[in-house]
């Protein structure tokens, strides 16, 4: 637990009942990759966020694309090389330095961007057709609260980590 001045923040049961709703979460979308992977969307599930990443900061460099995931410049390289082949990306010498590639999304990119987005929307909107739009809305807001303010404690330093951070 957590203590802000007096205030008692969040309870250790609470800290696990998340928790366990999160390993919940997890698997439920661990069982839709394996469903993903026997769609025809003509795209790889782990291509996805290199193009919504594309598609929402624009033209990259290999290493910027390879860092947010955690990855090294040849394993990007090869992925990026996949989807060039697919017609989703495009890459370019970067005018102000020869040495330099620039990735950015293809018209096909985006419209297959678009595609995916689509389908994945309306596969939320069916699941979660029982909460009303604000109920939707705040459940977005706490999620992506959660994520940033769990890969933050990942990324801090270990001995200011709780303990089995």
């Amino acid at each position: 637990m957590r203590l802000v001045g007096v205030t008692l923040v969040l309870t250790d049961e609470t800290a696990e009942r998340v928790a366990a709703a999160l390993g919940k979460l997890g698997r439920v979308l661990r069982s839709s990759a394996h469903r993903w992977d026997r769609l025809d969307i003509g795209v790889r599930r782990t291509d996805v966020p290199l193009l919504r990443r594309l598609q929402h900061d624009g033209e990259q460099r290999l290493s910027d694309l390879a860092e947010p995931q955690c990855v090294s410049v040849s394993v990007i390289s090869r992925q990026v090389a996949a989807l060039e082949h697919d017609g989703l990306v495009e890459r370019r010498v970067d005018p102000t330095d020869a040495r330099v590639v620039l990735i950015r999304l293809s018209d096909s990119g985006r419209e297959r961007l678009a595609d995916i987005t689509r389908r994945y929307a309306t596969f939320v909107h069916r699941a979660l057709d029982e909460f009303d739009d604000s109920e939707a809305r705040r459940m977005a807001e706490l999620i992506d609260l959660a994520a940033e303010r769990m890969s933050a404690e990942l990324d801090s330093p270990p001995n200011e980590r709780t303990p089995d951070a």
